[in-house]
């Protein structure tokens, strides 16, 4: 088998509609040197007849990039869905790749982020913009993610998100990458972990981000190397199922990764933000949030988020206060939700 230095995983849950223009434009990529790992999660919309039809050629080897279908027989979710597919990737591929199902890469996306990575072997990880699709046809299209950003009270947020994509802007330290566009470095997650499957999907980049960081591996924001993006074109925006995975997520996140000098200087910001937010969904009859809140302490997941709180801290390298910068003042509810509200907006239109 023929080795190669990047191994991209691409998740697809009952997205047909969006995989020929993803696979497509990764057969555009001016960087050659990878595979694509495409995990199909137990879809029943006709993905994989859709790929061994579309793209038989790819599948046998004959196209480059080479294409391997991983076929799971239920949906285990983002993060049990690219756990299935790292399992699956070369092994001596030295990145790993994660890609959403409802992006359209750059043709220098992956070149983009692979020179940064072999140029600085600090980084850990690397991401670029990914922009509304929405907006495609716009001179100034608005940023959907620029990796992730972190709040002293918890909250774990796209970063620049709804603000004009700044195509100059140089590269740039961030907290973490998100993942529907990023590379890691193998030798990282071999360190960290790679994403928790308790989390099924939403805010397990974040959790990974946190383990990047706590371990003292930074990540690079390269301006060039974007993607358009069909916000939550999978899980869906403001849906139940998406709003109970933030809900019991969020609280994962803080307890695994967060030192004890954070969580006690930050604690009432953080149970203000939980109280405000629970009072408002359960207001506009939102029960969801509150649900998954309730079940993230329920005493089996307590155990368990013990267990990988205490390896975690005791791989870390980075001390709170150095932590401390990362962390920005905490929106209020307003800002939350006008945010929420441009990203809905945005994301009301298809590819």
């Amino acid at each position: 088998m023929t080795q190669c230095l990047v191994s991209l995983i691409v998740l697809n849950w009952n997205g047909q509609r969006f995989l020929e223009r993803c696979l497509d434009s990764l057969a555009e990529q001016t960087f050659r040197d990878f595979e694509i790992v495409l995990v199909d999660n137990g879809s029943t919309d006709g993905s994989v007849a859709f790929l061994k039809e579309k793209y038989g050629d790819w599948l046998a080897g004959a196209e480059n990039p080479r294409l391997r279908l991983i076929e799971l027989s239920q949906n285990t979710g983002f993060s049990g869905g690219n756990l299935a597919g790292l399992e699956a990737c070369d092994p001596a591929s030295r990145y790993i790749a994660t890609l959403n199902n409802d992006t359209q890469a750059d043709p220098a996306w992956l070149e983009t982020l692979v020179t940064a990575l072999e140029k600085e072997m600090r980084w850990g990880a690397a991401c670029g913009p990914m922009l509304f699709a929405s907006e495609q046809n716009q001179a100034t299209p608005r940023v959907a993610a620029a990796g992730i950003e972190v709040r002293r009270n918890g909250l774990a947020l796209d970063r620049q998100l709804g603000q004009p994509w700044q195509p100059d802007e140089p590269p740039t330290e961030v907290f973490g990458p998100c993942a529907g566009a990023a590379l890691y470095r193998r030798k990282t997650l071999e360190q960290v972990g790679f994403f928790d499957p308790a989390f099924f999907a939403y805010l397990e980049d974040a959790d990974l981000a946190w383990r990047l960081r706590l371990a003292g591996w930074p990540t690079v924001y390269l301006a060039g190397a974007l993607v358009w993006h069909e916000y939550s074109g999978t899980g869906g925006q403001g849906s139940p199922f998406k709003n109970f995975q933030l809900g019991r997520n969020r609280p994962w996140v803080i307890l695994k990764n967060w030192p004890v000098r954070l969580l006690l200087k930050h604690f009432f910001s953080i149970a203000a933000y939980d109280l405000a937010a629970s009072l408002y969904t359960l207001f506009k009859g939102d029960f969801q949030p509150t649900r998954g809140r309730l079940a993230a302490l329920a005493p089996g997941h307590l155990k368990r988020i013990w267990r990988q709180r205490r390896d975690i801290q005791r791989k870390r390298k980075i001390q709170p206060d150095e932590l401390e910068k990362w962390l920005r003042p905490a929106p209020g509810l307003r800002e939350n939700l006008r945010l929420r509200e441009s990203a809905d907006k945005l994301a009301a239109h298809t590819l």
